[in-house]
């Protein structure tokens, strides 16, 4: 259970059984199916002309953002990142130089989300499982809105990763065994009443990261032709959301295909 009941709509239902989010839970998973949620609707995109000239990162995309009108939007200066063009044979490549958030990734855009979602309900404690940067990401912000985070990581772990996670005072949990056991271990926490704070799972974030798009197509003055990112977790992918959001004519229903890894592929969005 949470604190306090959330006073608007999340604009987030179950991808399997429809059912909304429920107001006055934080459940990383639909309760009532196990399935995982996703946008209820479009957000609602201001194009740059219509925002404070004044604000700058995420705090310009407010509007757009789910977060509670009278919550605040725990921030450590994240996005605004520049967009680099490079000249590559005959092409000029554009480089998002997402390396430039707070904690060195482009987590931070969701997690500065979750995590103002977490303390807008008055959450002070919250578990992650991370191997790394949406670990940092989240022991960083929940300092900023003064949550007491635990994270728990594989012991096999980046020894910097582990140490910049505890430097923003998180509790480090280290888990003996693959990637899958920290996972398995934060859920059993979460099974005993802990807040969940999935970089992965909990909707909250996504809007975050779909800024990516919203910055990107602001700095070319729209969408680009194509975009090529890694990938590691189902957030990284459901940002190209914002291209929807930011220029609906520019996707198109034509797919290709990602690196195939463990002997599978994946689809990715292509643009016009």
């Amino acid at each position: 259970m949470i604190p306090g009941r959330r006073p608007e709509p999340w604009p987030y239902c179950c991808t399997g059984c429809g059912r909304p989010y429920p107001d006055d839970l934080l459940p990383y998973c639909c309760p009532a199916c196990g399935g995982v949620y996703d946008f209820s609707g479009p957000l609602v995109y201001q194009n740059p002309e219509s925002m404070l000239p004044d604000r700058r990162g995420l705090a310009r995309f407010r509007s757009a953002l789910p977060i509670a009108s009278a919550a605040p939007l725990i921030s450590l200066g994240e996005g605004g990142t520049p967009l680099l063009p490079v000249q590559v044979g005959s092409r000029v490549l554009h480089f998002k130089c997402e390396h430039l958030n707070p904690t060195g990734s482009y987590k931070d855009r969701g997690t500065a989300i979750l995590v103002s979602a977490l303390s807008s309900v008055g959450v002070t404690e919250a578990v992650e499982d991370s191997s790394g940067n949406a670990g940092a990401s989240f022991a960083a912000y929940a300092a900023r809105a003064r949550i007491r985070a635990r994270v728990f990581v594989p012991s096999s772990a980046s020894g910097a990763k582990r140490s910049q996670i505890e430097a923003y005072g998180a509790e480090l949990v280290l888990i003996d065994g693959p990637r899958s056991a920290a996972s398995n271990a934060v859920r059993l926490a979460a099974e005993g009443g802990a807040v969940y704070a999935s970089h992965a799972y909990m909707p909250q974030g996504m809007a975050g990261v779909a800024t990516i798009a919203y910055e990107i197509v602001e700095q070319l003055g729209g969408a680009p032709g194509a975009v090529i990112a890694p990938v590691g977790c189902r957030k990284a992918r459901r940002g190209q959301r914002g291209f929807e959001f930011a220029s609906p004519s520019a996707v198109t229903p034509c797919w290709t295909r990602s690196r195939p890894q463990a002997g599978r592929s994946s689809p990715s969005p292509k643009m016009n």
